[in-house]
C-alpha cells in the first residue's frame, strides 16, 4: 500500500469538490437589481421660451409643449409615457414619449388630460390633469380722467375714475378683478369699472389701473397724470 497515496487522496477529492462548487457559483446568474423607485412624476407645460411650469395654463395664441419630469431624473429613460385625451370614458392615445407639442384651441381632442407611465415590468401609474386655455385680459387706454386732465373741486369732492377691460374668456366663466392705484395707494375695487374718490389735494397726481383674471393673468396701464385745482382756495 502506498502510504503517500492515502493522505493525498482525501485532499484531492476535497480540492476537486471545492473547485466544482466555486465554478458553479461563478456560473450562477446575478440577482436582478431592484428598480429604483419613482419618487414623483410632474406634468409640466411651457410656451415659447418660458420655462416649464406645473401651472398647466396656456395661451391659445401659440403652441405649447407638455412634458413629464421624473424624480429622480436618471430613471426617466427607463419609463414609457403615453398621453391620452379622455372623453366620456373613451381613451384616445395622442402620442407616446416624454414630450408632446400641441396647439391650444377649441378642439379639445388634441389637448391631453391623462398620462399613463409604465416601467419595464409593465407596472403603470395614471395621472389625470386639466390644461387650462386662458386669454389674458386687456385694458382699454381710454380712462377718466384722461392723461393730463385737470379736475376742479376740493378735498371733499368725489372725482370719477372709470375704465374698461375685456377678456375673450368672459363667456366661458372667467372673471376680471381690478385695482385702482392713486399716488401709490392701491384700492381693490373688484369687478367695478368705475369708482369715485375724494380726499385729493390740489396739485399733480398719478393713477393707473391693474386688471387680473381668475387664472392670474394681468394687464396694467402705464401711469397717467392729472391735476387737481382746489376751487375753495381759488375763491
Amino acid at each position: 500500500m502506498n502510504l503517500f497515496y492515502r493522505p493525498i487522496f482525501p485532499f484531492f477529492v476535497l480540492a476537486t469538490f471545492f473547485a466544482l462548487f466555486l465554478a458553479g457559483c461563478l456560473d450562477a446568474p446575478d440577482y436582478p437589481h431592484a428598480l429604483e423607485p419613482v419618487e414623483s412624476i410632474n406634468v409640466m407645460v411651457k410656451q415659447k421660451k418660458n420655462p416649464y411650469s406645473t401651472l398647466l395654463k396656456v395661451n391659445p395664441s401659440d403652441s405649447a409643449t407638455i412634458t413629464a419630469k421624473t424624480v429622480p431624473e436618471k430613471i426617466q429613460d427607463d419609463l414609457t409615457f403615453k398621453w391620452f385625451y379622455v372623453s366620456d370614458s373613451k381613451d384616445s392615445l395622442l402620442i407616446q414619449g416624454a414630450d408632446y407639442t400641441f396647439y391650444p384651441n377649441n378642439l379639445n381632442e388634441s389637448i391631453p388630460n391623462k398620462l399613463v407611465v409604465l416601467d419595464k415590468e409593465g407596472n403603470q401609474q395614471v395621472y389625470e390633469f386639466t390644461v387650462v386655455i386662458n386669454t389674458p385680459p386687456v385694458l382699454s387706454d381710454s380712462t377718466v380722467p384722461a392723461n393730463g386732465d385737470t379736475l376742479y373741486g376740493s378735498p371733499f369732492s368725489a372725482f370719477l375714475f372709470s375704465w374698461s377691460s375685456m377678456d375673450l374668456d368672459l363667456y366661458s366663466g372667467d372673471t376680471l378683478f381690478h385695482i385702482l392705484e392713486i399716488d401709490g395707494n392701491q384700492y381693490n375695487v373688484g369687478t367695478l369699472l368705475e369708482v369715485k374718490q375724494s380726499g385729493l389735494k390740489a396739485g399733480k397726481h398719478k393713477f393707473r389701473i391693474i386688471v387680473r383674471d381668475l387664472y392670474g393673468d394681468t394687464d396694467t396701464l402705464p401711469y397717467k397724470k392729472f391735476y387737481v385745482v382746489d376751487t375753495l382756495e381759488v375763491q
